[in-house]
């Protein structure tokens, strides 16, 4: 259950969102198991799904630096 305050967060970050165009869907396929983690991002605009793309991958080096994991990435460079 999500406490009143993250859900706030959740609510205002949904309307900055919104109010910049930014929809679509993400997939997410995990196996705990093996310590698998894949996402799938389809967002309104070929732009936004680049930016937003990077964001979350942001999002998750930090996560995992703060957990005390060495992350390395890697980005695919054209198409």
């Amino acid at each position: 259950m999500i406490n009143p305050e993250s859900q706030s967060q959740i609510e205002s970050f949904r309307h900055l969102a919104q109010g910049m165009g930014i929809s679509g869907v993400a997939y997410i396929d995990y196996d705990p198991a093996d310590g698998l983690i894949r996402i799938k991002m389809k967002v309104s605009s070929p732009e936004q799904q680049a930016q937003m793309t990077s964001i979350v991958t942001q999002g998750l080096v930090q996560i995992m630096q703060m957990m005390g994991l060495q992350v390395k990435t890697h980005q695919k460079i054209g198409g």
